[in-house]
């Protein structure tokens, strides 16, 4: 234990440089895809530490892989930072109140991921150097997790090979490991054209919203023959007109874009629904004298959840414990709840025993099939109907509650990554039960040869609020 306290004590002295991150994020966030103000203050604080840095990994300026040390084992953190759009919220308030009408917000507490994983890599770094232990420590930063791209394409560039063990962790309600699995996912456009004309020579043009009305139906009628899901991991398939075409009635319009998105039970089913769909899109631009081209946007495996090492985070975590939330902090929270008309319980500081379940999409299942992965969940919200993907969680991200969450999720995480360093054992248990989930089977990339990352999504929506 002593060692343990070591690592504690020097991110307790150096939690600061963390905060900073975090806050200078929640101050300035940023969309998905659009993140540079984010890795323009996160990599200097990695280089300080001693990590060499690639930037724009995978093609994506936004994204990066630091690395430290050499040799066996390979331990990986995460880093994420992409805000959500019109979450704008004041961190001392506990109203909804803006800091600048509709702009964006981390009410995912990206603020917090970009720094957590840096703070829990930096202290295990320096404990290695100081012991003179081998092994290499990297850190994944990886844009737009919110439309699931970042680590799909890093993953399809092979970024992620050569790992031990990933140790992750997001904010949530609950003190936990989350030994979760969740569904796969897919994110595509079919762009229909057709051929415009007069609204009363219609047989001279060929609908593109015809084209992709009919694919709509198609979908519909798709739907009853999907797999189902479970209540906790439910399988669906949305799909929207974005851009119809022109708006007057009396021209044909000539282009039509069908925006799908899809949640299901695991890849395989992924992969098969997004065949289904490339056919339903064909069989209708044929059908109406159209043509049809696919974009795929992304798409994610399903993740792989890790017991052993859901065991391990649970017990470093005991040894952390749960943030220490201040009166202030609680007043705050069953403030929140009743805003929201939840019950004013405020924040439990309960830590869950670890269980197999499962959770919302993420595309760290990309890290998953590589190799076990260690997911620590830490309350920044009291409850779940205090609001999630919302101004409230943004309040807390940016609030003093923000920090006690860091804390306690760098400490946990650098404590996991010091057992698997120096306890070998662990990490042979945690592949083999990957390898016995996986089943023989093995990471193959859902998105297409030719798919490429939208370098400029979000970037009109960002213009708007450059400072």
């Amino acid at each position: 234990m002593e060692n343990k306290k070591k690592i504690c004590d020097w991110i307790d002295d150096n939690k600061a440089r963390a905060f900073d991150i975090s806050d200078y994020l929640w101050e300035n966030p940023e969309l998905s895809m659009q993140e540079y103000k984010a890795v323009e203050k996160i990599i200097p604080m990695l280089q300080q530490e001693g990590f060499s840095v690639e930037k724009g990994a995978a093609g994506m300026p936004t994204a990066f892989i630091a690395s430290w040390g050499s040799g066996k084992p390979v331990l990986a953190f995460s880093s994420e930072y992409d805000a959500l759009p019109g979450l704008s919220q004041k961190k001392d308030s506990t109203v909804h109140d803006p800091v600048v009408p509709m702009a964006p917000g981390h009410g995912c507490g990206h603020n917090l991921m970009a720094a957590g994983g840096i703070l829990a890599a930096a202290a295990l770094k320096n404990f290695m150097e100081e012991e003179g232990l081998r092994g290499t420590i990297k850190v994944f930063g990886t844009p737009a997790e919110e439309l699931c791209i970042g680590k799909p394409f890093m993953a399809k560039a092979g970024c992620f090979e050569g790992v031990d063990a990933f140790i992750d962790w997001h904010p949530n309600h609950l003190n936990r490991a989350a030994a979760c699995d969740t569904n796969a996912y897919f994110n595509v456009k079919y762009h229909f054209s057709g051929k415009s004309s007069h609204g009363n020579a219609p047989w001279e043009g060929r609908s593109s919203l015809d084209g992709a009305m009919l694919m709509g139906h198609a979908i519909e009628m798709l739907r009853e023959h999907i797999r189902p899901g479970s209540e906790a991991s439910p399988t669906t398939l949305n799909y929207a007109f974005p851009d119809v075409g022109n708006s007057f009635p009396n021209v044909v319009p000539a282009k039509t874009i069908i925006w799908c998105v899809g949640r299901m039970k695991n890849a395989e089913l992924a992969a098969d629904v997004l065949r289904r769909l490339n056919a339903c899109a064909e069989g209708c631009a044929q059908a109406t004298g159209t043509t049809v081209e696919r974009e795929v946007i992304t798409a994610t495996h399903d993740l792989i959840p890790n017991l052993r090492l859901g065991s391990l985070i649970e017990e470093n975590l005991r040894y952390v414990g749960a943030p220490d939330y201040s009166e202030e902090d609680q007043a705050a929270a069953k403030a929140i709840q009743r805003e929201m008309g939840a019950a004013e319980t405020g924040y439990s500081g309960e830590i869950l025993k670890t269980v197999l379940g499962s959770q919302p999409v993420t595309d760290s299942s990309e890290y998953s099939w590589y190799a076990p992965i260690a997911f620590l969940n830490v309350a920044l919200s009291p409850s779940e109907d205090a609001g999630w993907h919302s101004w409230t969680s943004a309040k807390f991200a940016g609030s003093q509650v923000g920090k006690r969450v860091l804390e306690t999720v760098g400490k946990t995480l650098a404590l996991t990554g010091y057992d698997l360093l120096t306890k070998p054992e662990i990490l042979r248990e945690a592949k083999d039960e990957l390898k016995e989930r996986l089943g023989g089977k093995v990471y193959e990339t859902l998105l297409p040869d030719d798919a490429k990352p939208d370098l400029s999504t979000n970037k009109d929506i960002m213009d708007k609020f450059k400072k």
